[in-house]
């Protein structure tokens, strides 16, 4: 049995059988995906050698229902101290540095990217964005909740690099995410480098994570084919034992590209070539910070950003932009009769309560426009994203009701289990787990047994992170995440049916909501 992948025409799905992928930062926001403006930069040519062949495969691939690849394996993620040691954060800025073509030094780029959590009067680099400056992108919706933050001391650190030294950062995991390719094939998913701080191995209130998620790009362009190279890589690293082979061949696809592919690790594939309005996967990477050097714990996000020659803007830096997926907390309070906030309301309940009452866990989602989300995904106090509870009370306009009457109106209780209905409440529970906070600390929101009504309920995490200092998974990855993202690969590499391969995948353009 074959068929022809890529020669495969890709159009929306309808959007009720569109398979969400579960994970953190597996949600797409709304709005509809822009063109690029302005030039592209280039990527670095890869020469045509016997380590980097050109693409050739057929236009026919044949099926083969025997590949599969193991949930606990290392084809989704790595943890090996051996292999690690190869991916420090040092090498991994000296490359996009290098690749750049630009003059500064990986130490200054990530003081930079903490700098920003500094206010102007207090900032190490007077020429970078900073937490109460009017242009800052992150928080364009409303202004900083924490400026400064703690972890701007670490843009004054000369230890960052230094081994053994408490704000030093030290790689944890590598991780797949093959599965957050979209439909419309632009990238070939996010390839994942975890660090983190390393007082937080001894230290509980002096934890930060730096998780470089790059996008890889489709070298065929929309080919959903293209991207088999670096699928059948991911599948080989999985099915070898030497960890120093695995070692190698991680290091050539990360630094060196393989198969026809450029290497992961590349300033284009953080963001540097998207713009504010991309949804948050399937574009063009990102950089995230996890932090608690105080209270709250919070997440944040970065583009690397290039400018234009001759631009009287910073060359290279990672820029500050909204928490993709992570709507302000206070547009669910009924009482909150600003325009954002009434039409945030009415695009959660016409938009997005179809999508998350959904009765199968992987198939939840939430799809948010961009001009509702916060800078900061916040885990405690006043502004953590406990959608709940400013959703239901409200005397006089409780938004819960409204949500309650939608659920009523869709059947979305139909078949729910006695005793655990969908309610106003638990839809909400389910909005808070899909943001980035939520999803890391679901039982801070969710109770202990973390409740999502009509018989689901959000897997367990390690407090605030799904991989700890140590490399420790949480059961959520290890029971839900990783089966489902092995679950994906496979079928991909099994190229038997389109269909199954499509519905895994993330939404196609046209699935965005306009």
């Amino acid at each position: 049995m074959a068929y022809g992948l890529s020669r495969f025409v890709f159009r929306p799905l309808a959007a009720a059988a569109v398979l969400v992928l579960v994970g953190c930062g597996t949600q797409t926001e709304g709005g509809i995906i822009p063109s690029d403006t302005g030039a592209t930069p280039d990527v670095p040519p890869i020469p045509d050698t016997p380590d980097h062949p050109p693409l050739d495969y057929p236009d026919v691939l044949t099926c083969n229902p025997d590949i599969t690849v193991a949930a606990d394996s290392r084809a989704l993620i790595v943890r090996d101290p051996a292999v690690l040691a190869r991916f420090s954060l040092e090498r991994v800025l000296s490359q996009i540095v290098t690749l750049a073509g630009e003059d500064t030094t990986p130490e200054e780029l990530v003081r930079r990217l903490f700098d920003a959590q500094n206010p102007a009067a207090e900032g190490v680099f007077s020429d970078n964005p900073h937490c109460d400056d009017v242009d800052n992108a992150a928080f364009k919706n409303g202004a900083a909740l924490f400026c400064p933050r703690a972890e701007g001391a670490l843009a004054s650190s000369t230890g960052l690099f230094q081994a053994g030294h408490p704000d030093s950062f030290v790689p944890v995991a590598i991780v797949n995410r093959f599965d957050l390719t979209p439909q419309f094939g632009s990238t070939c998913g996010e390839h994942r480098i975890v660090y983190a701080k390393t007082s937080g191995r001894t230290d509980p209130a002096n934890r930060v994570f730096l998780i470089f998620e790059a996008a890889l790009p489709n070298p065929s362009g929309d080919v959903l084919s293209g991207c088999r190279p670096v699928a059948e890589a991911w599948a080989s690293i999985g099915a070898e034992a030497d960890v120093e082979i695995v070692a190698d061949k991680l290091e050539a696809l990360f630094f060196t590209g393989t198969s026809g592919l450029p290497p992961v690790v590349h300033p284009d594939h953080y963001g540097a070539v998207s713009s504010e309005n991309d949804p948050y996967s399937g574009s063009r990477g990102q950089v995230r910070v996890s932090q608690q050097m105080q209270e709250p714990w919070e997440m944040r996000e970065y583009h690397l950003k290039r400018t234009p020659p001759g631009s009287m803007e910073l060359a290279l830096t990672f820029q500050p932009v909204t928490v993709k997926n992570n709507p302000l907390p206070q547009l669910f309070d009924g009482a909150n009769a600003t325009e954002t906030a009434v039409s945030f309301r009415s695009e959660f309940v016409n938009m997005s309560l179809w999508e998350l009452g959904q009765k199968e866990f992987p198939k939840v989602r939430m799809r948010i426009g961009k001009q509702f989300n916060m800078g900061e995904s916040v885990v405690s106090g006043d502004a953590s994203v406990d959608y709940a509870s400013r959703a239901i009370g409200v005397t006089g306009s409780d938004f819960a009701s409204e949500i309650q009457n939608m659920i009523d109106a869709l059947g979305l209780n139909v078949d729910c289990p006695p005793g655990d209905p969908l309610t106003a409440e638990s839809v909400l529970h389910r909005a808070t787990s899909l943001t980035c906070a939520g999803c890391h600390a679901p039982q801070r929101f969710l109770g202990p047994d973390r409740s999502l009504g009509c018989g689901l309920s959000f897997p367990s995490t390690l407090g605030e992170v799904h991989i700890d200092e140590n490399g420790t998974l949480s059961e959520a990855l290890t029971d839900v995440f990783l089966p489902r993202r092995a679950e994906v690969l496979s079928t991909y590499l099994q190229a038997c049916d389109i269909g199954a391969i499509m519905n895994s995948l993330e939404p196609s353009e046209g699935d965005i909501m306009k």
